[in-house]
């Protein structure tokens, strides 16, 4: 194996396994009589098109959340376009003026002063949102995404991509000093991970799963919730789970103290989960559509 190859197994490990968890989608087909949890409601801005999917979280008058564009806390980002881009494959890019609000970084929200400040790192990727950067994104089939590559002395740079069945296509761009924008095309279901190779520095790995169905959804019999159930299930017991920082479950919560937690969320948005028990932590930060069911293994 290569020094590069087994680098990039590293980095999947380190990526993937750092969230560790099994998550499982299925859709569901028992819906009906579920409220969304207090706290929780969906609204939709004006003027929205399916190249525009913001969603936006109204919170209780005591919540907090990363903060949106104008301010208004728990705002969630939209990271694709079913429109590609004008700019070609790739871009030199400038970020001044154009610095992101919020940084999603190891799963949790930070301003981007906060983020800057305590970073050294001389090679990172990014997926860009309309204001905020994120390390992970879901996306439906044929979407398109813009990815964000700081390179600080710029040259030749090995891009890898790592799809689910473990095929890995290599590209070579070159990168200008600083920041270039690069588009990804969603052309394949399944995750897709991300990294690239400067100066024989690595970036971090950015994660993309790519939906098996196209954009705009055919038609669906019957009538589709505007929530996704989510199970919590653990071997230990006693656990909370935190979802964006707004809502809290306990294990104890259904009256029985049996390491599962049930609950639902506003669907086709991006939730923040955190589990926690006394010695463990763990955070997952992705996309959960309507009338789906996600089971989270711990």
């Amino acid at each position: 194996m290569s020094y590069k190859e087994a680098l990039i197994s590293l980095l999947l490990i380190l990526s993937i396994g750092s969230a560790a968890g099994q998550w499982i989608e299925e859709k569901m087909t028992d819906f009906g009589g579920e409220a969304l949890g207090p706290g929780f409601e969906t609204t939709y801005t004006g003027g929205e098109t399916p190249d525009a999917v913001k969603r936006s979280i109204v919170l209780g008058p005591d919540s907090s959340g990363p903060a949106g564009p104008s301010g208004t806390s728990g705002l969630t980002d939209a990271y694709y376009s079913m429109e590609p881009p004008t700019f070609g494959e790739i871009q030199q890019y400038s970020i001044s003026g154009r610095e992101p609000s919020t940084v999603y970084y190891g799963g949790q929200a930070t301003s981007y002063s906060a983020f800057t400040s305590g970073y050294f790192g001389t090679n990172a990727l990014w997926i860009m949102g309309t204001w905020s950067w994120n390390q992970y994104a879901y996306c439906p089939l044929g979407a398109y995404l813009q990815l964000l590559a700081y390179s600080s002395t710029g040259g030749s740079a090995d891009f890898y991509e790592i799809y689910e069945s473990g095929r890995v296509d290599k590209d070579t761009y070159r990168f200008w000093p600083g920041y270039s924008r690069i588009a990804f095309h969603g052309d394949e279901p399944g995750r897709h991970v991300l990294l690239f190779v400067a100066n024989n520095q690595p970036s971090n790995a950015v994660i993309i799963d790519v939906g098996t169905g196209a954009w705009p959804p055919g038609p669906v019999p019957g009538p589709v919730p505007s929530y996704a159930r989510v199970t919590v299930r653990s071997s230990r017991t006693g656990f909370t789970v935190n979802v964006d920082g707004i809502q809290e479950y306990r294990d104890i919560s259904d009256g029985r103290l049996d390491g599962v937690v049930s609950f639902t969320v506003p669907g086709d948005q991006y939730h923040n989960i955190r589990v926690t028990s006394p010695g463990y932590f763990r955070s997952w930060y992705r996309f959960f559509r309507s009338g789906y069911s996600y089971t989270l293994t711990v």
